[in-house]
């Protein structure tokens, strides 16, 4: 007797259209993303340091403005005063 042959059985399954790609190729394509990933962290490092700049600028402007809100209405120290 016979038996039947499942249709899952390795014999019936089709052969991959490609094989499995070569060692090269992943090498290839992890240098690619670790090179992307190299530009990625300089352009953050260079946008952490523009974040830094710009925060010291406006602490500095702030830091102006508080000044000028703190002496306005004051009467200037012998600007008008004649002796």
């Amino acid at each position: 007797m016979r038996k039947k042959k499942s249709s899952t059985t390795a014999e019936n399954l089709a052969p991959p259209e490609q094989p499995f790609p070569s060692a090269r190729y992943f090498q290839i394509h992890f240098q690619y993303l670790q090179e992307i990933i190299g530009d990625l962290r300089l352009q953050m490092e260079k946008a952490n340091q523009q974040i830094a700049e710009l925060q010291g600028q406006l602490r500095l402007n702030q830091a102006v403005e508080s000044v000028r809100q703190d002496d306005y209405g004051k009467k200037p120290e012998s600007c008008f005063e004649r002796g």
